[in-house]
């Protein structure tokens, strides 16, 4: 949830980047749902910690969750492509989570 979060106030930064300057993406209307949506990962971070999750396994898995959150979002939202090898990464990344959660 934490890496969804922050992929999707990511992809909203961006949108809202792409109509001019540095100013007008700060004044977009956009960012109080990208300010909204940092806190509700503040929020999760603070509950899995409460219930005893290891610091390591949960940022690798939020880094993990975040890259294929802003991943998709590129290829669908934004016309994005990724070449195969950035795929079989994809692959690993995932795989890599299965191993560290067993």
């Amino acid at each position: 949830l934490a890496g969804i979060s922050v992929a999707i106030a990511d992809a909203l930064i961006k949108k809202s980047s792409l109509n001019g300057g540095f100013l007008a993406a700060i004044k977009n209307p956009l960012m109080i749902a990208v300010i909204l949506l940092y806190l509700i990962q503040v929020f999760f971070f603070i509950y899995i910690f409460i219930n005893g999750w290891q610091l390591g396994i949960t940022g690798n898995s939020q880094m993990v969750f975040y890259s294929m959150g802003v991943i998709l979002i590129g290829l669908f939202i934004f016309g994005e492509q990724i070449r195969f090898i950035q795929g079989v990464g994809i692959v690993v990344a995932l795989l890599g989570i299965i191993l560290m959660n067993l």
